[in-house]
C-alpha cells in the first residue's frame, strides 16, 4: 500500500494538503533519527517474546469485531523495549508492542503499540516512565473505533504473574517469562472511563536476537478494529518512513532477516488457531468477557 493511502482516506483540498505536511514533516524528523541512531527512531532496543492471546466470548461492540468476536486463543507476539533508550538505571518510558499473527488472512496481523501509562481517564492517553515491565499499565493512548465504539486498547500487568527483582528490567522479564506464568490482561477503555480485560496475553517463549527488528505498524488493523483521528492519520505517513531510514542505515538485513522469522512463525501457527478455538481454556479458566 502506498504510503499514506490511509492517512489520507476520505480527506480533499486543504485538508488532505495539510495531513501531508503535517505527516511528512513527523516521519521526516523520525527518519533523520533513525539514520543517526543508524537503527529505530524510538524503541530502539528489545526483546520479543511468542505469546498467546486468549479472547473469551463478547457481545456488544467488541463482538461485532473480528478478533474479539469469537472464542478463541490466537497465536501472538509481544516485544517489550525501552523507548527513548535512557540510560539504566533511569526509568524509560516502556514499550509494549503486541502482534497477534494472522488475525485477518496469511499475513493479516494486527498490531497494537502501547506505551507505558496510567489506568485512569483522560491521564490514560499520556506517556509515563517505569522501572519494570510490570510496574504500570500500557496504553495505545491514541483511539480505536471498535464495533462504533471509541476505545482506546491498554495491557494491564496481572498481580499474580511472577516477579523477580534481580537484574535489569527486560531480564526480570526473562525470569518472569521462563515460569510459565507471565499474563497480562488485554482491556479496552473509553475515553472517560478504566480499562477494562477483554482477552488475556500469556507471554511464552523468547525468540532469538533476529525477532528485534520486526516492524510494527499500528496501521495493520481491521475486522472492524480501526484506528481514528488526526493523529493515528499521520502514523500512516511517518511510521514507513522512519522504518525505511533505517533500513538504508545498515540494517536492511536485519529487517530481511525478521521478516523470513515471522514468515517461519506464520507457517507453523497455520493450522493451531482453529484448534485453539474448540480447545481454548480447556488448560486453563477462560478469563471473563466483561
Amino acid at each position: 500500500m502506498p504510503i499514506g493511502e490511509n492517512a489520507r482516506r476520505g480527506l480533499t483540498g486543504a485538508r488532505r494538503l495539510a495531513v501531508d505536511a503535517a505527516g511528512f514533516g513527523v516521519g521526516g524528523a523520525l527518519a533523520g533519527l533513525a539514520a543517526l541512531r543508524r537503527g529505530k527512531a524510538v524503541h530502539p532496543h528489545g526483546a520479543v517474546y511468542q505469546a498467546q492471546l486468549v479472547v473469551p466470548h463478547h457481545d456488544g461492540p467488541l463482538g461485532r469485531t473480528e478478533l474479539f468476536g469469537t472464542a478463541v486463543s490466537r497465536p501472538a507476539l509481544v516485544r517489550f523495549s525501552r523507548s527513548l533508550g535512557l540510560p539504566r538505571p533511569l526509568p524509560d518510558l516502556l514499550g509494549m508492542s503486541v502482534r497477534v499473527l494472522d488475525a485477518y488472512g496469511t499475513g493479516l496481523h494486527q498490531d497494537f503499540l502501547m506505551v507505558s501509562s496510567v489506568d485512569a481517564p483522560v491521564v490514560h492517553h499520556l506517556f509515563v516512565p517505569a522501572a519494570d515491565v510490570q510496574q504500570r499499565p500500557y496504553s495505545s493512548s491514541l483511539p480505536y473505533r471498535a464495533g462504533g465504539r471509541t476505545v482506546l486498547v491498554g495491557a494491564i500487568p496481572r498481580a499474580d504473574s511472577p516477579r523477580f527483582e534481580n537484574g535489569n528490567e527486560l531480564e526480570r522479564l526473562a525470569a518472569a517469562a521462563a515460569t510459565g506464568a507471565l499474563v497480562f490482561d488485554l482491556g479496552v477503555a473509553e475515553p472517560w472511563g478504566r480499562f477494562r480485560p477483554v482477552a488475556e496475553l500469556r507471554v511464552a517463549d523468547p525468540l532469538p536476537p533476529e525477532a528485534d527488528a520486526l516492524r510494527f505498524n499500528p496501521w495493520n488493523s481491521g475486522g472492524g478494529l480501526e484506528l481514528t483521528g488526526l493523529l493515528n492519520r499521520l502514523r500512516d505517513i511517518a511510521y514507513p518512513l522512519s522504518q525505511r531510514a533505517w533500513g538504508r542505515a545498515g540494517r536492511a538485513g536485519e529487517q530481511a532477516a525478521a521478516d523470513s522469522l515471522l514468515r517461519r512463525l506464520g507457517s507453523s501457527s497455520s493450522g493451531e488457531t482453529a484448534h485453539a478455538a474448540a480447545a481454548a481454556g480447556c488448560d486453563r479458566a477462560e478469563p471473563t468477557g466483561r
